[in-house]
């Protein structure tokens, strides 16, 4: 089987090229490495929705994968959830295309893109057995868009207007790319901080933190697959 990694920061992938033993592919950005019996590739996509969308295909093209795993670091838009919790995508779409049911009257005739269950269920095993009494996750909406979100008013349009839990800047890009490929994918998001006006202190301090532990869950869900 082969499983393809989207990660934005090196910080999101460092893990995953040591643990699967990756070594450059010969593509520029994309390191391909074992995982059992799985052939994993691992792409460094750059921030953003072009980086992340051009990424996935590339993925896509390149190896064929038959799955795609997006892994990284979020700002958290929901009262339960905290730095370093995790975020399993159930669903995942744009806050920042307006009017947003122009996808939905359009190609790709979706403006929301759902997570594959088989995905999302490993996810939620692998977040189970993590042993720390204050971790805390949930399955549900992330919302993607080309902003670094720090702004306490834009968390509560997030949360009310889409019911979100988290914001990034790549999930639905990915989802978008492996819809229109069939492509079987999942979003996992460690919370780096809480997308509010102390957003970029708590970033710089805690992304590497988050992004292992989104690592450690996108690591189980391929070592089960």
């Amino acid at each position: 089987m082969k499983i393809g990694i989207i990660a934005a920061l090196d910080c999101e992938m460092e893990e995953f090229c040591r643990d699967f033993g990756a070594v450059d592919s010969g593509h520029y950005g994309i390191f391909s490495g074992k995982c059992k019996e799985h052939d994993v590739y691992i792409c460094l996509a750059g921030v953003g929705k072009v980086n992340a969308a051009a990424n996935t295909q590339r993925l896509i093209d390149l190896f064929g994968v038959d799955y795609v795993i997006n892994s990284g670091v979020a700002g958290c838009t929901c009262n339960h959830l905290g730095v370093c919790d995790v975020v399993i995508s159930k669903e995942l779409t744009y806050h920042d295309f307006s009017p947003l049911d122009i996808l939905d009257k359009y190609a790709p005739n979706a403006s929301v893109f759902k997570a594959n269950e088989k995905l999302v269920k490993l996810a939620n095993d692998a977040c189970a057995k993590i042993e720390d009494e204050n971790f805390r996750y949930d399955t549900g909406m992330i919302v993607t868009g080309d902003i670094f979100v720090e702004d306490s008013t834009l968390v509560k349009k997030f949360r009310d207007n889409f019911g979100a839990l988290c914001t990034e800047m790549e999930g639905a890009a990915v989802a978008h790319v492996c819809l229109l490929n069939k492509v079987p994918f999942v979003v996992i998001r460690a919370m780096s901080d809480n997308a509010d006006e102390k957003a970029d202190m708590s970033f710089n301090e805690m992304a590497a933190i988050a992004a292992k532990r989104a690592g450690f869950v996108s690591t189980y869900i391929i070592s089960n697959l």
